[in-house]
This record gives C-alpha cells, structure tokens and sequence, in this order.
C-alpha cells in the first residue's frame, strides 16, 4: 500500500499579523487569483498563508511570502497543533508568581503564569430574532376614510376593528471574550457578561467592558512573555476593536491556533506542565 505523501501547513511566523494588503498579493500570486477574491480569503486566514501543500508548493508559498518581506513557517500538517475546550471561568486573580481561577461552581484553582503562552481577546457580536405580537388598531389613514364615507352616505361603518400584528424583531449584543492559552492547547475562557471584576479593586467601573479591557491589560502585564492577538494589542494601544474581522467565535479561535502554532514553530522552551483541565463549554 503506497504511503500518503506528507502534506504541508505554511503561516505567518511573527506575533502581529501581517499587513491584509500584503496577504492579498500573496494569496493573489499563489493561487491567481483575482485581487478581489484573494480578498475574501485574506479577511478570515488569520496569518494562515495555505494548507495542505505538497513539499513543492509549501517551498514556493515560502518563497513568495519572502518576495513581500513576510516571514513564515512551514510545519507537517500533522504536526498542527489544537486548541482543546476551553474551561470557562468567572473570577481571577494575578499573584506575583501565579494566577487564582474560579469556575462557574465555585472550584478554584491556580497555575504559574509561566504556563500561559498566548493571551487572546476580542469583542463578538450575537444577533437574535424574537418575534412579537401586538394589537394595532386601524391606520389614521383608514379612519379618515371611513369617515369620509360616513359623512357622504350616513351610514354607521365605523371606525375599523383593531387587528394583531406579528413582528419578527432583530437585536445585536456585543460580548468581549478572552482566551489564556496553555502549553498543549488548554485554555481558560472568561467573557463580559458574567465575569467577576472585583480583582480591579478602586479601578473597577460599571462598565463592563471597560472593566474587561483594564483586566486584559493586567493579564498582559501580568505574563508579558505571552504572545498577544490583534484584539489585545488594539486595547493595549487604545485603537478600535471594529475594523477587526471577529465575525465568529471561528475567526477569535483560528487567530489564537496561529500563534500557538507560531510557539510551537519557534521552539520556545516548554513552561511548567501543570494547568487547568479542559472541557467547558463555549
């Protein structure tokens, strides 16, 4: 039985992502496409330059990313590293030399912050239909004329009856996500919503997602070592979070695979083994 032939996965190797118009040309040139489709391929590929390539096309992939001064990495496709479940928690807080976590149960835990390799962040937007159902009575314009006929014939039509309305109504609300990532791919997860801040003391405000961007840059502070995601680093630099293209919990995850992968590919020195267990819930 013939083997399979070892395939290739090829991303951009440093922390920052790099410039879109760039990742355009490059997807343009490598695959010719036209400038407007390689667009919509560079919206969502997270620093992800190609997949699955032969050892032949992996080189070239290279080759041209070197043209555009872009420095990337290829590594086997097995050797993809994966993000497990992230463990949802809804307090913290940062001790000189470790991080205290509670879950939604009350269990706490800690771990040394040397085990945090990439700290990501990011505002996701959910939108809901709700339908609704109301009693409208008849239109001022109806009424008007009903009464015209009234007033020229004389005879008691009234005024309408009233009738129910349904109406489908559509709502957007904006949470803010964070993702501490650990050696192996473990995570811990904690969200705006339903997170307890009291960790920010005096500098706690009512906001809660200004409360979430004061948090995310204690944790930078906290463990400066780890690599950081382009929603970190706006909020560390007082930049807009809109532009950012966080269509989807799958846009926050693959930019935060990349820079495991980009770890990984550097060969930095493997952190403490201990961590969190994995398995909660998005």
């Amino acid at each position: 039985m013939a083997e399979t032939p070892e395939t290739f996965l090829v991303f951009a190797a440093e922390e920052r992502l790099p410039d879109f118009l760039l990742v355009t040309q490059i997807i343009s040139k490598f695959l010719g496409l036209s400038r407007e489709e390689a667009a919509q391929g560079a919206r969502h590929s997270w620093g992800f330059l190609g997949e699955d390539l032969s050892g032949e096309k992996a080189l070239k992939l290279l080759e041209i990313c070197g043209f555009y001064g872009i420095e990337a990495v290829k590594i086997p496709t097995a050797a993809r590293p994966e993000l497990e479940l992230p463990l949802r928690i809804t307090k913290l807080g940062l001790e000189p030399d470790k991080l205290v976590y509670s879950e939604a149960n009350g269990q706490s835990d800690t771990m040394p912050k040397e085990n945090i390799r990439v700290l990501s962040a990011a505002p996701l937007k959910t939108e809901t239909l709700r339908t609704t159902h109301t009693t409208e009575g008849p239109s001022i314009q109806e009424k008007a004329v009903r009464l015209g006929i009234m007033a020229v014939t004389g005879l008691p039509i009234g005024l309408g009856k009233s009738k129910e309305v349904r109406k489908e109504v559509k709502s957007s609300e904006t949470s803010f996500y964070m993702d501490l990532i650990l050696d192996g791919g473990g995570r811990l997860r904690f969200c705006s919503d339903n997170f307890d801040f009291s960790h920010l003391a005096a500098e706690r405000t009512y906001s809660s997602q200004l409360n979430f961007r004061l948090m995310a840059a204690k944790l930078a502070a906290f463990a400066p070592k780890a690599l950081k995601n382009a929603g970190l680093w706006a909020i560390l630099e007082n930049k807009p979070l809109s532009p950012l293209p966080y269509d989807s919990m799958d846009d926050f995850e693959l930019e935060s695979l990349r820079l495991l992968a980009v770890v990984k590919a550097k060969g930095c020195p493997p952190n403490s083994p201990a961590g969190p267990p994995s398995g909660g819930k998005t």
